[in-house]
């Protein structure tokens, strides 16, 4: 069996977009196959929580499942990216399984989640999600407010 190449989430991205270059290019053989086949090669560093202990097991674990590319939000805060499409379904399960209270006004098109105990803010707009993660109650309760206000205003 042969061993899988380790990649961080972003590297996985920069490696599959180098991956669809090369199916567009004429002097390449690289086809859709071999970019179908490419996950079995490659093996996705699990997210280290270290920072955020008060993520569950449960939520860790389905963090690292849906999330696929670290970022940082416009304030510096850590954030994940995601995407369920138009997927109602997968909207209730990343609800459920990331334990969050949905906004009143949050709907299919646009909305966001908290959850307090763990600290996280979950927003989708068009099938894109992002996952804030908090180790500070101060700056999560200052970002869910701001959050609340915008989807207020908006």
């Amino acid at each position: 069996m042969m061993d899988k190449l380790r990649m961080t989430r972003n590297e996985y991205h920069a490696h599959k977009q180098k991956c669809v270059s090369r199916i567009w290019d004429q002097n390449d053989s690289y086809s859709m196959v071999d970019y179908m086949q490419e996950d079995e090669k490659i093996e996705i560093v699990p997210l280290d929580f270290f920072a955020y202990p008060q993520i569950k097991e449960d939520t860790a674990k389905y963090i690292n499942a849906v999330f696929d590319k670290e970022d940082t939000d416009k304030n510096g805060n850590y954030m994940l990216r995601g995407f369920i499409g138009d997927s109602l379904e997968k909207w209730y399960r990343d609800k459920e399984k990331l334990h969050c209270n949905y906004a009143p006004y949050g709907f299919y098109y646009s909305g966001f989640g908290f959850n307090d105990e763990e600290m996280l803010i979950y927003t989708w707009c068009e099938g894109d999600t992002t996952l804030t993660l908090f180790n500070d109650r101060e700056t999560y309760q200052k970002e869910r407010e701001a959050t609340e206000k915008w989807f207020d205003e908006n």
